[in-house]
């Protein structure tokens, strides 16, 4: 998959795909972090995940350092920058002296690094929705949040529940999930999918939609335009990352899906573009997108009142 991937030119694209994508498996805590203090003052963290994830537990002001894409937040912004998600600068974490740094699985490099440098790390994941709770409930627990921890995964499942009770039972349209293609060309070139299995698969499950794309043989196959008229999705959901800096607006991105014809989502007007800051990073604030997602596939819902 990450033979895909790297043809993006965007340094933040490949930070996103990066962040959902990989597949690494998630490791124990290491052992030098089990000799840690009860508490930790100098954090740094190397991915916007789990910069949400502090903030969100009232830790922000713990962190000293975090990457360029640790823009959430408003306040993260002016944390010191670390630079990149898989090439952090090491001399900048060493002059910050952190007492913990948080880490994803596919930055194991980085996590070498650190250990070298005598550092205590964390290491938690990201890829699916139940990674995401996990890693909330870890990186409480590690600043003995106890309270405010089940108090936020509490609300983010009742919410997830909450939608896939009141979809379960409702008409399932099928779904095609772009996350990455060449934008404003008047045709559709370079199109990504998400596959079965995926994290964005599993939020239109989880909102009452079905993956157009089944099997599990590549995550995120690149798709031709004969191969998009041929799984004929009722809906599709355009995910553009970063969408401000194309200056592109969005009727043009989304007029590159009328050179395709006889698609039952282009007839019936049903390709969202989705842009929000939120959907490009899996952490706490997953549960807006998968709101809006739910709101997208069943409008017949009074999602208000419920």
């Amino acid at each position: 998959m990450f033979k895909l991937i790297i043809k993006f030119k965007s340094r933040l694209l490949v930070f996103i795909l990066c962040a959902l994508f990989f597949c690494a498996k998630q490791e124990e805590l290491p052992a030098n972090f089990a000799a840690a203090p009860p508490s930790f003052n100098r954090v740094v963290s190397l991915s916007p995940s789990s910069t949400e994830i502090l903030f969100e537990l009232g830790l922000g002001d713990r962190i000293v350092g975090a990457t360029d894409f640790c823009q959430y937040p408003e306040t993260a912004a002016h944390i010191q920058r670390l630079g990149g998600y898989l090439d952090p600068n090491y001399e900048a974490i060493i002059r910050l002296r952190p007492d913990l740094v948080i880490l994803l699985p596919e930055q194991d490099q980085v996590r070498r690094y650190i250990a070298e440098l005598k550092l205590r790390y964390l290491m938690v994941d990201n890829k699916t929705v139940s990674d995401i709770l996990a890693s909330i409930q870890t990186i409480g627990d590690a600043f003995s949040m106890e309270t405010t921890t089940e108090q936020l995964i509490s609300d983010i499942k009742h919410r997830t529940q909450l939608i896939q009770q009141t979809t379960g039972k409702l008409p399932k349209p099928r779904v095609l999930i772009s996350i990455s293609r060449t934008l404003g060309n008047g045709r559709l070139a370079d199109v990504y999918a998400a596959g079965e299995g995926t994290y964005f698969s599993e939020l239109i499950a989880f909102a009452g939609g079905r993956n157009v794309l089944t099997g599990k043989n590549i995550a995120y196959p690149l798709l031709t335009a004969e191969g998009i008229i041929s799984l004929n999705p009722d809906i599709i959901f355009d995910f553009i990352f970063g969408l401000s800096p194309t200056n592109l607006p969005e009727a043009k991105i989304k007029n590159d899906w009328s050179s395709l014809s006889g698609i039952s989502a282009i007839e019936r007007d049903k390709i969202f573009i989705i842009n929000e800051s939120y959907s490009t990073v899996p952490g706490p604030r997953f549960i807006l997108l998968l709101e809006k997602l739910a709101r997208l596939i069943h409008p017949e819902i009074d999602w208000d009142n419920l």
